[in-house]
């Protein structure tokens, strides 16, 4: 249920945002050229003519992009710490699931000679 109430909110929260993002696109059509060559900025073949808001919608994508870079490359250390550990819980197991093995043939070995003897 409160899942749910979180996602409706949401929503009304980001329903605003969408609203004025597509009013900006509308209102914002004109085409604007963009040069890529910084030493020459008449130079054709480095240049494009596009609309503004697909500039906009573009340098966001390229800002979420380097944003979700940077986060994944500075949890790297975390992700190295937990494969890690996982290792070392396997081993750990391992070891574990040996020593009861061996505990259990022991139990075997000791109680065989005494049904015998009896």
């Amino acid at each position: 249920m409160i899942n749910r109430l979180g996602a409706y909110l949401k929503w009304l929260a980001l329903l605003p945002v969408f609203i004025v993002v597509v009013l900006l696109a509308v209102a914002n059509d004109q085409t604007v050229t963009v040069s890529l060559n910084p030493f020459d900025n008449t130079d054709t073949v480095l240049s494009l003519d596009i609309a503004l808001y697909q500039l906009g919608f573009a340098l966001f994508a390229v800002g979420v992009l380097c944003g979700g870079f940077v986060m994944w490359n500075s949890q790297r250390k975390y992700r190295r710490r937990a494969k890690q550990k996982g290792y070392d819980a396997a081993k750990w197991q391992n070891r574990a699931e040996r020593a009861e093995r061996s505990a259990g043939n022991n139990q075997t070995m000791i109680a065989a000679p005494g049904k015998n003897t009896g």
